[in-house]
């Protein structure tokens, strides 16, 4: 946890950070699970192009948790066959994000999570603790970005988001520890918790793009 010194320097840090609005939520069911699994630690290019491939080739084919699970179920699920997946669903070769995404599929299945309603209304009433540790390969981090992209208020505690803590406040901090203290410094600075988060992310790309 951060202590008073260090919120005040993070309040500090984030009043200097240029606010870029970003209010993104989810409009279709499949595709936030597709973006669940495909957006974190890849370059937003690959993503965007992902998602404009499935777009543009399955989308028509693919519309509800059905659906998804019956193109899941005519490939192997082994190295192999994750692999063809993954260039059928978006023309990359992202096999251990397919593997990823049959657990995420199978996650919800099981919890009956079958269309954007329901997973809108899980993402309110969960927390992390309920979905960390349930699908392999998929952590805190994602968690946090899932729930972002259905409306929750939170931040999403990847790489840019800790650098950005941990320089404002002196010291390497957990995902935890960022998590509650930029929910924290958006309140006490009257923001949206996803807008500070976007806005740090922005803020941060940029700055190691100019080193």
């Amino acid at each position: 946890m951060l202590d008073a010194k260090e919120i005040a320097a993070l309040v500090s840090r984030c009043r200097a950070v240029p606010l870029t609005e970003n209010e993104y939520v989810a409009r279709d069911f499949v595709v936030a699970l597709l973006e669940t699994v495909m957006d974190y630690q890849n370059a937003t290019t690959t993503v965007q192009r992902a998602g404009t491939y499935f777009a543009d080739n399955r989308w028509d084919e693919i519309r509800t948790l059905d659906n998804l699970e019956r193109v899941l179920a005519r490939f192997p699920a082994d190295r192999e066959g994750n692999d063809e997946l993954a260039q059928y669903l978006w023309g990359y070769h992202h096999w251990r994000r397919e593997q990823e995404l049959r657990g995420l599929v199978a996650y919800f299945r099981e919890r009956n999570v079958t269309d954007l309603a329901a997973l809108k209304a899980w993402a309110v009433a969960s927390t992390a603790e309920d979905f960390v540790g349930h699908v392999k390969g998929l952590g805190t981090a994602v968690y946090h970005g899932l729930v972002m992209r259905l409306g929750v208020e939170t931040v999403k505690p990847d790489v840019h988001i800790l650098r950005f803590v941990s320089d404002a406040i002196g010291r390497p901090v957990n995902e935890l520890e960022a998590i509650e203290a930029l929910e924290e410094v958006a309140k006490r600075l009257d923001l949206s918790a996803r807008t500070l988060d976007w806005s740090i992310w922005e803020y941060q790309r940029a700055l190691v793009g100019r080193r």
